[in-house]
Order: structure tokens, then C-alpha cells, then sequence
């Protein structure tokens, strides 16, 4: 394995974890293909950073991180890791809600945070399709339209948590026995 300089894994860790969309996974795979392509970390530290990852409470890229910097420069490099793909991050999510915070003064601004949760919820309606249609055909298509009746009446009439929706949910679908 090859020993990287600390300006080097910095690099690598603050242009992956700023630039990559999709959470943590994403992220893992590409450095996971940049160690590999750079000869920096054996497949076995990278199981181990990964494992390390998944078990340790918290978020799995930052505990990930920490692994793969300490494989590479010790206690250096996982704090050198961590802080070149939190910091960049942090700051922009601060200067985001700065920015929305004066932003829902104007019209404009107004407007496009609308539209932006309409597109949100219009993703999550179509990933919940995604996952029910399955469910639906010709001949079974009452329970899947009276757990999702059942799910938006609970959260919205009765005011349930998401949590207590799902177990009720849960419930229901268990002891629904299909004739």
C-alpha cells in the first residue's frame, strides 16, 4: 500500500464527500473506488472501515471516514477526513438557511420553495406508488387503498405520528385475512 500525504487524502475526502449526491452509500463507493485506484487501502481495511461504519451510532459516512483516515494517517487523517467532508457541508447548509430565512420575504423566493416542496412530496407520492404497486391488480386492490385512506386519515384527522401511523398500519395489514 502506498502512504498519501495528508494534503492528499484531504483533497480526496473534501472533493468526494462535498461533490457526491445520494448520502452516505454513494459517497462510500467512490472513495471506496479512489482508494482502490490510488493503491491506498487494502480491501480488508476498507471491510473493516465499512463495518465500523455500519455499527458505530451515528452517521455511517462520518464513522466510515474516521475508519479510512485512521488506516491511512492515524489519528491525523481520520480527523482530517472527517473535517474535510463535514465542515464545507456545514457551512453551506448555514448559509442556506440564511439565506431562506431572509428569502421568505420575496415573492420570487416564495415561490420557488413552494415549488420545491411540491416536487419533494411528488417524488415521495411516486416512490410510495413504486412500492404499493405491486400490490394493486384486479383482484386485490381494496387493501392496499384502505391502508393508505386509513394512513392519511390517522395523520392528518387524528393528528397520529408517523411512528403510530406505521404501527397501525402494521396492525391492520397483519391481521387482514385476504378471503
Amino acid at each position: 500500500m502506498t502512504r498519501p500525504r495528508l494534503r492528499d487524502v484531504a483533497w480526496l475526502f473534501f472533493r468526494v464527500g462535498n461533490t457526491t449526491f445520494g448520502g452516505g452509500n454513494p459517497t462510500i463507493a467512490v472513495l471506496q473506488r479512489e482508494f482502490y485506484r490510488r493503491n491506498w487501502l487494502s480491501p480488508e481495511q476498507l471491510g473493516i472501515a465499512f463495518a465500523l461504519g455500519r455499527v458505530t451510532p451515528g452517521t455511517n459516512l462520518l464513522a466510515f471516514c474516521a475508519a479510512a483516515g485512521y488506516f491511512l494517517l492515524g489519528l491525523t487523517g481520520a480527523i482530517s477526513a472527517v473535517l474535510a467532508v463535514t465542515i464545507p457541508s456545514s457551512i453551506l447548509v448555514i448559509w442556506l438557511t440564511e439565506v431562506c430565512d431572509e428569502g421568505v420575504r420575496h415573492p420570487l423566493a416564495q415561490a420557488i420553495i413552494g415549488a420545491t416542496i411540491a416536487a419533494a412530496v411528488g417524488s415521495m407520492i411516486g416512490a410510495a406508488i413504486l412500492l404499493v404497486r405491486s400490490e394493486f391488480s384486479k383482484s386485490n386492490w381494496l387493501k392496499p387503498l384502505v391502508l393508505a385512506t386509513g394512513a392519511f386519515v390517522l395523520a392528518y384527522v387524528f393528528a397520529l405520528s408517523p411512528l403510530a401511523v406505521i404501527g397501525v398500519a402494521a396492525l391492520v395489514g397483519l391481521f387482514w385475512v385476504e378471503a
